[in-house]
């Protein structure tokens, strides 16, 4: 017999029983691992801004810093030649100590070529960039890419090998000589164009963060003073000679701070010229010698030796051409040197005192020079005058 009650009830439907829904569980999702905590996620983010920052300054000094074309530099001489014996054993011998392996040393022609540059730099051969620094420097700030940048893309594991580069390059500037100055051939123009190219690079990426590094900053003025500094330097003198006539109301050291500070700031940003208060100060006292032997001259005539303008910001060379010419003046022409006036005996003798105290830092010397030149303050004499400069 079939059982029809199910079909029944379809076709007379009575109230509908549902079934109550079940009440949903609580969600508590969980993870499999914990997320780093935001400090760290903090820190994380300001390394790869600062990496992508540098990045960008590093592209952008590249570009600047080579806008303009080198001159053709003369082919370097060939470099002296080396007993195999002397080379191998000084050579074995650092190796030993340094625990580094020697570098693939001079090629078959006596010199080296720029790809053994970039591979020294990869491997972190010390040895082999020295050896290159003493006998080939131009491949050091010279090629595509410039060894400095490609040792800077190569990240911090290199930063031992970027500091080795810049402080050749800074090396090379204190170390050009005043005949190479004064002559100024094409060769010598070319590789102080190419030091300058790679110190942009090089104090621009290292004045990126908030620690930036500010040492290389005095070496890339100097710079600026060997290749431009021609003009400068005698609009600053003739400037400054005419002031220093008439120094209460000129301000002649004033002046040459404002000078300095204008042509320093044409070349570094705001934050960059506060940190060379020292590099300015020398500055400034050197602009004051300028004017007072340019008023010499005027007064004194040929007597009196022109002051290389190579000597500028150079410690304290100007200072000492200044004495050393005094001292000229006074055993070989007594007569010209008594032509000099009263008042340009006293500043000279004033200024030469005061730039003498190295025990003062920069800014104090020029302060007190100010005191002594610009309002007349004296703080001591230097004894007979300038006619016993240079005595000693």
């Amino acid at each position: 017999m079939l059982n029809n009650d199910g079909w029944l009830d379809s076709m007379h439907p009575g109230p509908s029983h549902k079934r109550p829904r079940r009440r949903p569980l609580p969600t508590a999702p969980c993870l499999c691992r914990t997320l780093p905590p935001l400090a760290y996620l903090d820190t994380k983010a300001q390394a790869q801004a600062t990496m992508a920052r540098k990045e960008r300054i590093l592209a952008d000094s590249l570009a600047t810093a080579l806008d303009s074309q080198l001159d053709a530099a003369a082919p370097p001489p060939p470099p002296p030649e080396r007993t195999p014996s002397s080379s191998s054993a000084s050579g074995g011998f650092l190796a030993s100590l340094t625990g580094q392996k020697r570098g693939t040393g001079l090629d078959k022609k006596g010199g080296y070529e720029p790809y053994q540059v970039l591979r020294a730099i990869e491997r972190r051969d010390l040895m082999l960039l020295n050896d290159i620094k003493m006998h080939s420097f131009d491949l050091l700030v010279s090629g595509s890419p410039l060894p400095l940048v490609y040792a800077m893309r190569l990240g911090k594991s290199h930063h031992d090998i970027q500091v080795f580069l810049v402080g050749a390059m800074s090396r090379r500037v204190n170390d050009t000589t005043d005949d190479e100055l004064a002559l100024m051939e094409p060769s010598t123009k070319a590789t102080l164009r190419a030091l300058r190219a790679n110190l942009k690079i090089a104090t621009s990426a290292s004045l990126s963060g908030p620690d930036g590094d500010t040492s290389l900053l005095s070496s890339f003025l100097q710079i600026i003073v060997m290749l431009e500094g021609t003009k400068f330097l005698h609009s600053a003198t003739q400037t400054l000679s005419l002031a220093l006539r008439t120094p209460l109301a000129a301000k002649p050291v004033a002046t040459a701070q404002a000078l300095m500070l204008k042509w320093v700031s044409r070349e570094l940003r705001d934050k960059q010229v506060a940190s060379v208060d020292e590099y300015l100060a020398n500055g400034t006292g050197d602009l004051v010698l300028l004017g007072l032997w340019s008023v010499a001259q005027d007064q004194v005539g040929r007597e009196a030796e022109e002051v290389p303008l190579y000597f500028f910001a150079r410690d304290d060379r100007i200072q000492k051409a200044v004495e050393e010419r005094l001292s000229l003046l006074r055993r070989t022409s007594p007569s010209s040197l008594a032509r000099m006036s009263k008042p340009l005996r006293a500043q000279l003798d004033t200024a030469l005192e005061v730039l003498d105290q190295r025990s003062l830092n920069g800014r104090e010397r020029i302060e007190r020079l100010r005191r002594a030149l610009d309002e007349g303050k004296k703080e001591g004499a230097r004894g007979d005058g300038v006619g016993t400069a240079g005595r000693g």
